[in-house]
């Protein structure tokens, strides 16, 4: 008679229970979301850092022309004197609504500075062609406004920052911050700017607008003239635009004087 086989369980395999499947996705979870977390933080350190050394703004102020000198009757102070181009939009991206625009000159020589309020419908030629700074802000983008602009100003640009707000106030808050860890002291800053200078020159920035101080900054509105034209006769006739004068911004700023 054939002996019956006895049958036993084995005790070194797991046998599978519904909590060790709840634990196991459970695991599986928390490891997809750490992982989302590190892309998702490495992109938005990247994007923040991306806001700082903008091609694009580099680029145009390197095409600038240079500064122009006095007219008759005023003379060249000698003063240091650097200027930051300041726009402000709804978007930062090509494609927006220029809101405002502003100088922002620092006079080195006096450790004063002056803000200038430029009108967005201010008379620009481009490509010897009509246009106003909106207009051109709209159609171009942010970056083509930089060499116009500085020369309908009679400036050169040593910086320029795109915002969509006014951050003077943030940025004098950084004076004092690191360059390391600047992306992460200063994360909303960061979100709403684009400018070509790096982050030293951004803390630079900063220490100058922080030592002179925000509220002494001398406001006021960029002077304007009415634009005209020649004929081949000789005569001048207005075209009902309005442009700077540029003398009269260059003494507004530090660079001119009276003869």
């Amino acid at each position: 008679m054939p002996r019956k086989r006895e049958r036993f369980e084995r005790t070194d395999v797991p046998e599978p229970s519904p909590r060790r499947n709840v634990i196991g996705a459970v695991v599986a979870v928390v490891a997809i979301a750490a992982t989302v977390a590190v892309v998702m933080f490495a992109w938005n350190r990247a994007n923040l850092e991306s806001r700082m050394g903008d091609n694009a703004l580099g680029d145009a102020l390197l095409s600038q022309a240079g500064s122009a000198g006095p007219s008759e009757g005023y003379v060249d102070t000698g003063n240091e004197v650097h200027s930051t181009l300041l726009l402000t939009s709804d978007s930062l991206e090509d494609g927006g609504s220029l809101t405002s625009a502003r100088i922002l000159s620092v006079n080195a020589t006096a450790g004063t500075a002056a803000l200038v309020n430029v009108p967005t419908d201010l008379a620009l030629t481009v490509d010897d062609q009509p246009t106003t700074l909106g207009e051109l802000f709209s159609s171009q983008g942010y970056a083509a406004c930089v060499a116009p602009l500085g020369s309908a100003a009679g400036i050169g640009f040593d910086n320029a920052i795109l915002a969509t707000g006014d951050v003077l106030e943030e940025a004098a808050q950084l004076a004092g911050s690191g360059t390391e860890n600047l992306v992460r002291s200063a994360s909303g800053f960061l979100s709403k700017i684009r400018t070509n200078m790096d982050a030293t020159g951004l803390l630079s920035f900063a220490e100058t607008l922080s030592s002179i101080g925000v509220a002494n900054l001398a406001v006021s509105d960029a002077p304007l003239v009415a634009e005209t034209t020649t004929d081949e006769a000789g005569n001048v006739s207005e075209t009902g635009r309005q442009v700077i004068d540029r003398t009269q911004l260059g003494v507004a700023i530090g660079r001119f004087a009276a003869a």
